[in-house]
């Protein structure tokens, strides 16, 4: 369920704490670029990281880390050059570009017609421009026509050197994890199944960057590739045992259908719905990598695509989608992308991309998952977001994403409490604890401070203190205090 308070609730603690802003605000304003504050880095940091424990070390994959720039060949080979676009439509009057989906999207979810804005996913270019014209659709900005609909490619082209080779900002992560699968196939040893990782930057050049970290022009992605041989499939990955992913419980949305069911994840692979066991794999660690980050199960479900949404690659997808102020958001993608990579970038390179697999030599097959790491954040913001039982706005961060386990306040400013609090805060440094320290304004507004990013814990340093060696903790959801040795803080 939702919380109440309306997104610009959310954003008012995102602007005032500086959790993440509009990049290079004090000049022009360009849509979809965000810096991260401290608090926002250390939040995002914490959702990385369960992620790799989850999708790196759980499961015994390899990470690694490629460049930002991908070359044309590399484009071609994969169709991105040719079908990496979206449907756009020009205003005749001032000029302003249109994502003609997105705008018939919006204009049947005003009408609170649910099934047509589901529908759009499916319409080809004809039928965009038919409902768009039959529903008289204009420009957003002036109200002026709109032009006949073309495909704009999303990527950002460059040259290097003096400008005779052609270059992209890369569009996604998983190219580069295909170019390197051989390499790091024969260098580390591997047999099928392999898994490799990568946490890095992609870039799409969005007509209508919008709803601040949902559709952006420069954002991060988490992908993880499994390589594996149709023949030989194994039946656990790493720690990861398949009697525990089988018996998992999901909300699914199946292809030509509306309405969720919990199901098997066991009974989605026996009815076909998901391609194999380590798709199930996939899934099963994205509902744990949500339960670690606290996002409600209420709020999160798997929808698979219908077949007209399927990229050009694809044998199979499933999203995960996860319910915020804006409604349904894409927050990972699963793809089965069968041998599409690997036999083209071998055909257009002229190199064998084939490994020897035991005995038998083959072109492996591949199960991905990418997950989106700036819509995971904003969507941890908008489950935590609450303005229960206190007279400010905060968030119920679980402290494993929260971004300080506690904050250190003297009472007063007085010279002793300050030497005190300094130093347990330094102790805690000391530890690795991750903890700030502040003796600014009111104690009721530091309080108050520090439930808006989620700190779980505040520590009081007083006047009782300096008599006993105790410190007052208090809850972060509770509000309940309690005196506890300086010494037993950790």
């Amino acid at each position: 369920m939702i919380n109440e308070g309306s997104q610009e609730s959310v954003a008012s603690i995102v602007e005032r704490r500086a959790i993440y802003y509009r990049s290079f605000g004090i000049y022009s304003e360009i849509g979809g670029l965000y810096d991260y504050g401290p608090v926002g880095l250390r939040i995002r940091r914490n959702i990385e990281e369960a992620w790799r424990d989850l999708f790196v070390e759980h499961i015994g994959a390899l990470e690694i880390e490629t460049a930002n720039m991908l070359s044309e060949d590399v484009l071609k080979a994969s169709g991105h050059v040719a079908a990496f676009t979206d449907p756009v439509a020009t205003c005749m009057n001032c000029k302003t570009p249109h994502r003609i989906d997105k705008l018939l999207e919006e204009f049947y979810e005003k009408k609170g017609d649910a099934k047509a804005a589901a529908s759009v996913k499916k319409m080809n270019i004809e039928q965009l421009e038919e409902q768009g014209e039959r529903n008289g659709l204009v420009c957003t900005k002036c109200g002026g026509r709109l032009s006949k609909i073309e495909k704009f490619n999303l990527m950002f082209k460059t040259t290097v050197g003096q400008g005779d080779t052609v270059v992209y900002l890369r569009p996604e992560t998983a190219q580069s994890i295909f170019l390197d699968f051989k390499t790091i196939f024969r260098s580390n040893g591997l047999k099928l199944p392999a898994v490799i990782c990568q946490i890095g930057r992609a870039y799409r050049n969005e007509i209508s960057a919008r709803q601040q970290l949902v559709r952006m022009r420069e954002f991060t992605q988490m992908d993880t590739e499994i390589f594996f041989d149709p023949e030989l499939e194994s039946t656990d990955l790493g720690y990861v045992k398949s009697e525990h992913v089988l018996k998992t419980r999901v909300k699914f949305i199946s292809a030509g259908e509306e309405a969720e069911k919990e199901c098997l994840l066991a009974d989605l692979l026996k009815e076909g719905r998901i391609p194999n066991l380590y798709f199930a794999y996939l899934i099963y660690l994205e509902k744990k990598l949500l339960e670690r980050m606290g996002i409600s199960g209420e709020r999160y479900r798997f929808r698979q695509l219908e077949k007209e949404e399927l990229p050009h690659y694809s044998r199979g997808n499933v999203d995960l989608e996860i319910a915020t102020r804006y409604g349904y958001i894409e927050a990972a993608g699963n793809a089965h992308r069968g041998d599409f990579d690997l036999s083209n970038h071998a055909k257009f390179s002229g190199q064998d991309l084939g490994v020897i697999n035991g005995t038998k030599k083959t072109v492996p097959q591949i199960i991905e998952a990418t997950l989106g790491l700036d819509r995971l954040f904003f969507a941890l913001l908008d489950d935590a977001f609450t303005e229960e039982g206190r007279e400010w706005p905060w968030l119920r961060l679980n402290e494993k994403m929260a971004p300080y386990s506690y904050a250190i306040f003297p009472l007063q400013k007085d010279e002793k409490l300050i030497a005190v609090a300094q130093e347990l805060h330094r102790k805690l440094l000391g530890k690795k604890v991750a903890c700030y320290y502040t003796d600014t304004a009111s104690i009721g507004k530091r309080y108050a401070k520090a439930d808006e990013i989620g700190v779980p814990r505040c520590i009081t340093v007083d006047f009782q203190t300096l008599e006993d060696q105790t410190v007052t903790v208090r809850d972060r959801n509770t509000t309940e205090q309690i005196r506890r040795k300086i010494d037993e803080i950790a």
